[in-house]
């Protein structure tokens, strides 16, 4: 590594996968830009997770294995880990995923003077650039005030910056919550290519998170329509929720963020008279709120149209949020 060039902390964490984790560790240690270490932080694993890293370990110095001595969850275990990084910068990874070798070399290229840079990738068990193709996820503050869109397996982030955030919070996944504090910071910028495979299956945290809402969004016709206004109220009386967005409005202004700012202080106020302001801002606002919704031509203009200005309410009925606690559906039996 010559002077100029700035050391990479590879960040991942672990949990029973040992099917995946040795493709993943050989395709991060084989990086064409020099990795300074790997974290690999395990929560518990009952399979042969451990002994797989440990291999790895003997035979390479720069692999660092770290155990919970109790389970943590998925999100407060990368919380703990990312903060063990000595790197200039900290790239995230996921167990069970392969990166292409030049991943990091050119998340380094494309970072320039921002604080958090992420790529696309593929998804495709098989491994082949066949495989769908994820990505281009909305990037603007607007749009991530509603969900996470950029996985922590494609950020590339700066330790200063990382060190810089002053609080976490444990039921806000902290991909969610990293790329909305580089808004807050010197935000955000994309390498717009696919840099690695994502490895899809039943067995992931995100799977496990995500099922019962894809399972539910794929059946939503009508319903948000109904019962949104119903879910939004009760999302409202979450303390997760004020925190977050209470959080988000006094870090704001309304000449730095604007839209943010007016958008989060109307998700703060109860009542039919804020709701309607955000939504009709979500349709004023659509390309960066949801640009699903922005284009189209005639009938599918007007539906999207539509869906723009009920997207909180759609948001909300499906629970399509990065909230790790959520309240129950209005409209279902418990």
């Amino acid at each position: 590594m010559n002077q100029e060039q700035k050391s990479v902390s590879i960040v991942m964490t672990t949990y029973n996968g040992g099917r995946y984790v040795a493709d993943q560790i050989r395709s991060i240690l084989a990086q064409t830009y020099p990795i300074g270490e790997l974290i690999v932080q395990d929560d518990g694993s009952t399979d042969q997770t451990l002994s797989i890293v440990e291999a790895f370990a003997t035979e390479d110095s720069r692999v660092k294995l770290y155990r919970n001595a109790e389970n943590l969850g998925w999100n407060r275990n990368f919380i703990s880990a990312i903060k063990k990084a000595q790197g200039d910068f900290i790239a995230l990874s996921d167990q069970d995923d392969i990166w292409f070798p030049e991943k990091i070399e050119k998340l380094m290229a494309g970072i320039g003077s921002a604080d958090l840079c992420f790529c696309y990738r593929y998804k495709d068990a098989e491994f082949t650039t066949a495989g769908k193709l994820l990505g281009k996820p909305q990037p603007h503050m607007e749009s991530l005030l509603f969900t996470s869109h950029i996985p922590g397996h494609d950020m590339l982030l700066r330790r200063s910056f990382v060190e810089a955030i002053e609080t976490w919070h444990d039921r806000i996944p902290y991909d969610w919550w990293l790329a909305l504090q580089s808004h807050l910071h010197r935000g955000i910028a994309c390498v717009a290519e696919p840099l690695g495979w994502h490895r899809p299956h039943a067995d992931s945290a995100s799977a496990q998170l995500m099922k019962e809402e894809w399972a539910r969004a794929g059946k939503t016709t009508w319903q948000p329509y109904i019962y949104g206004w119903e879910s939004y109220r009760l999302f409202q009386q979450m303390d997760d929720w004020r925190w977050l967005y209470g959080y988000l409005h006094a870090h704001t202004t309304a000449s730095d963020h604007r839209l943010v700012h007016t958008m989060t202080g109307l998700m703060l106020r109860s009542g039919l008279t804020p709701l309607l302001r955000l939504c009709s801002l979500s349709l004023r606002h659509r390309e960066k709120v949801h640009e699903r919704y922005a284009g189209g031509k005639g009938l599918q203009a007007v539906k999207n149209g539509v869906r723009a200005f009920f997207y909180p309410l759609i948001w909300a009925y499906n629970n399509n949020s990065s909230f790790i606690q959520k309240p129950r559906r209005p409209g279902c039996k418990a």
